[in-house]
């Protein structure tokens, strides 16, 4: 489905949700813009729940609120599920502030939309828009998140405002072209204001802890469900790659064995990982041996299998992504997206096997200075499953003029899965498991990072603008707020649109399915 009906679906979605509800009631539809409902009788019903959950000791709950919102954008480092176990991120604006400025240094440098969104690493702020950003068929897990989170992000705030003794007006629900979708609670705005400065940060910062403990939470229960064999790659297409290893439509790939690697497989991404790991790519020395056998453990339907694969099926020669423009394999008629098999010349004949072995080739020959500059080569390299033959002339490596020069970017070389079509990405999916829980993470934590910043009116910027009261009077804290407000939403504005047009989101959310 091509980018305009994709748009055309999800707007159409969206008028149909607007109708059925001004249908039901006509003062639930603002502008066909948002739907909103609230309601005196649900913060009548908050305030009763948190009443009876007062037991909690205050000083202790202000604490943990204050310390899990901090946790959400401003420390620097925030766990995430990895494969089997946990890798780390820098917190949300540590990643706004350097991904915009690498991106527009690199802008300035005359890098393309695609490769500036890659070096900021813009994925994190595209927005989620039902058929144009993520898939349709991932709305029932991301409603069920949102619902969950929104509800425990809403219901905080209120119960914060409760123990502090802040009447709550009302509650409700509203929805902006899906987009903007949530919760919220009306505190009393005069007794909000005139209450102490901890019941404030308690209040505001409340929700942003709701969001953050349910994405530890979520983050607990994936590593003891993967590591309890709940994960793996889910094959959901079959190409003729794929058929010849003996892999089936539904196959769950869940482990591999094989030249002193075993492993159990928890998402598509760490399988693919671990068999670019055993051939040696993108760089390093292959573990695998093309004579060696890879062992592949597989769940089909109700039974278990063992899957051999020869080594050398993965090691089908170096995809060439990037090349130096006018470097000796370019002027020879070498061009990204061929796939080089071999090298004849310094001092040997390389049969060249994965991206991995290339490199470590290359730097053998340059090391032990088996070839000069101006010296001549033979590459064989596969085109449309022809191999041609070029004839290079190495050139002058520009940091040691002694030493021949190739004209290969060491990061412009395939890796299986993700830059070849031996076996793709988007032949995988997550098993059902990881996917709640994956999205049950990823939305809460996103919502926390969010509502962390320091923009008005989201929690963050009120809680900003409540620290700042104290030191700039009311007037210069609000006059403070506004600038800072404008500058973050300028860094997600910005990455949002890079992250959008140069097409991340599309990687990102294809790991997710």
């Amino acid at each position: 489905m091509g980018f305009l009906e994709s748009l055309a679906l999800y707007l159409i979605a969206w008028a149909l949700l607007v109708l059925v509800a001004y249908l039901l009631r006509r003062d639930l539809v603002k502008g066909l813009v948002v739907i909103m409902w609230s309601s005196e009788r649900a913060a009548q019903f908050i305030t009763k729940i948190s009443k009876r959950l007062s037991f909690v000791p205050l000083r202790i709950y202000v604490a943990v609120a204050l310390l899990l919102f901090l946790l959400a954008a401003y420390s620097p480092y925030f766990p995430i599920p990895a494969g089997l176990g946990v890798a780390y991120m820098p917190g949300f604006a540590y990643l706004l502030v350097g991904s915009t400025y690498q991106a527009a240094a690199a802008l300035a440098g005359g890098a393309s939309v695609q490769e500036a969104a890659l070096i900021g690493g813009q994925a994190g702020a595209v927005p989620l828009l039902p058929g144009i950003t993520i898939p349709w068929d991932q709305l029932p897990y991301i409603a069920l998140a949102v619902a969950v989170g929104v509800a425990l992000h809403e219901f905080l705030h209120g119960y914060a405002a409760v123990r502090f003794g802040i009447k709550l007006k009302t509650a409700g629900v509203f929805s902006a072209f899906f987009v903007a979708s949530g919760a919220f609670v009306e505190p009393d705005d005069k007794e909000l204001k005139e209450s102490s400065l901890v019941a404030k940060l308690a209040v505001f910062a409340s929700g942003v802890a709701a969001n953050v403990a349910l994405a530890l939470a979520a983050l607990a229960i994936y590593l003891i469900g993967v590591n309890l064999g709940l994960g793996g790659a889910v094959l959901t297409n079959i190409n003729a790659p794929t058929h010849q290893l003996g892999l089936e439509q539904g196959d769950i790939v869940k482990a591999v064995n094989g030249c002193g690697i075993s492993t159990k497989i928890a998402v598509p991404a760490q399988l693919l990982s671990v068999l670019n790991k055993l051939v040696g790519n993108p760089y390093g020395a292959p573990l695998c041996d093309p004579n060696q056998t890879i062992t592949l453990i597989i769940q089909r339907g109700s039974n278990e299998l063992v899957q051999d694969v020869p080594a050398a099926a993965l090691m089908r020669g170096a995809e060439i992504l990037g090349l130096v423009y006018n470097g000796p394999l370019y002027r020879a008629g070498v061009r990204p997206g061929d796939v080089l098999t071999a090298i004849y010349g310094c001092g040997g004949v390389y049969r060249i096997y994965s991206s991995g072995q290339l490199l470590q080739t290359l730097q053998n020959i340059v090391e032990r200075d088996l070839c000069k500059p101006g010296d001549e080569i033979i590459v064989t390299v596969v085109r449309n499953n022809t191999a041609i033959n070029y004839t290079v002339i190495l050139g002058v490596n520009p940091s040691n003029t002694s030493r021949p020069f190739f004209g290969i970017y060491t990061n412009g070389l395939g890796e299986i899965g993700f830059n070849t079509q031996l076996l793709n990405i988007s032949l995988f999916s997550n098993t059902l498991f990881v996917k709640i829980i994956m999205w049950f993470f990823l939305i809460n934590l996103g919502l926390a990072m969010i509502n962390a910043l320091p923009i008005y009116p989201l929690d963050g910027g009120l809680l900003v603008q409540s620290l700042l009261e104290r030191a700039l009077g009311e007037r210069g804290a609000r006059l403070a707020i506004y600038v800072i407000s404008l500058a973050f939403a300028a860094f997600l504005i910005f990455d949002s649109a890079l992250g959008f047009m140069g097409g991340i989101y599309k990687e990102v959310f294809n790991l997710l399915k």
